[in-house]
């Protein structure tokens, strides 16, 4: 198989990651002042290069903000003034947002989805499961899977966790980081606030608007030996056979699969075919 799939899902991974760092609450010391600083903002410019998103202009406001943060205590009051104190001008739980109320049914959801991929979340986060920097540390560990997968030439199992990524990001990231960075920017414009979290949040917002426009479940094209018969064996948009494929070993895993069937090409039939052969493809690989 060619490599690109699991160079792009480890690059994704890289990308969550670096979010989760930046929105966990700072440790402290000089070295993650630094790494705040300029790390953080040259690891995403190199990232964004290799998942072809253009965050030249908001990396390098990133840098610019970060930089007047003078010391390990500045920037540990700036996110304890934005997230943390009393009236907190930002809601870091994104259940507000989602539910309008903290532990709703989006933070059920999240728990639901973490506990089926066995997610635990890092010690330094002691928060609810609706943090962003959870919910990133999520996203990561589903690309760095599907990477892995992608690598050892399952590709089926990659498209899976990929496409497990992507309905992660529809169902709760896409809808709180609108209101998210509208506080964000209220906060660092009206307030006068340091506008690095503004800044990223902003770059999540433009990653998730380039997954939404090129879902990886749709476009990837990669040589797939173990796709079933009559799928596109990686030329072009995946076809009815290996949407139902995917959303199969989904399901069949007891992971959700309905933002598979919402795909051009979908096929209720080709599905329930599919899904009428049960394990017999799998015996017969």
């Amino acid at each position: 198989m060619q490599p690109e799939t699991a160079s792009l899902a480890f690059s994704k991974r890289d990308f969550w990651l670096c979010m989760a760092r930046a929105f966990a609450p700072p440790a402290t010391g000089a070295d993650y002042l630094e790494a705040f600083q300029t790390a953080l903002p040259d690891d995403l410019e190199t990232i964004a290069g290799e998942i072809g998103l253009h965050l030249g202009a908001e990396i390098a406001d990133l840098r610019a903000a970060a930089a007047e943060l003078r010391d390990p205590l500045a920037l540990q009051k700036f996110y304890a003034t934005l997230f943390l104190t009393p009236p907190t001008p930002v809601r870091v739980n994104t259940g507000f947002y989602l539910d309008g109320a903290i532990m709703g049914g989006s933070e059920a959801g999240m728990a639901g989805a973490y506990a089926r991929h066995g997610f635990e979340r890092h010690q330094h986060f002691r928060d609810l499961n609706d943090t962003p920097a959870v919910q990133a540390e999520f996203m990561a560990l589903l690309y760095d899977q599907a990477g892995e997968k992608a690598r050892a030439g399952d590709d089926i199992e990659a498209r899976a966790l990929i496409a497990e990524a992507e309905g992660f990001l529809s169902d709760y990231v896409c809808q709180w980081i609108n209101p998210f960075l509208r506080d964000l920017e209220t906060a660092s414009g009206a307030h006068g606030l340091n506008a690095a979290f503004t800044h990223l949040a902003r770059l999540i917002w433009l990653a998730v608007e380039g997954s939404v426009a090129a879902p990886e479940a749709v476009v990837i094209k990669a040589g797939m030996e173990s796709l079933p018969p009559g799928s596109a064996r990686g030329i072009g948009a995946l076809t009815a056979e290996d949407l139902a494929e995917i959303a199969y070993r989904l399901e069949r895993d007891g992971l959700a699969w309905d933002h598979v069937a919402r795909n051009e090409g979908w096929d209720d039939a080709v599905f329930s075919a599919r899904r009428a052969r049960g394990e017999a493809d799998f015996a017969a690989q």
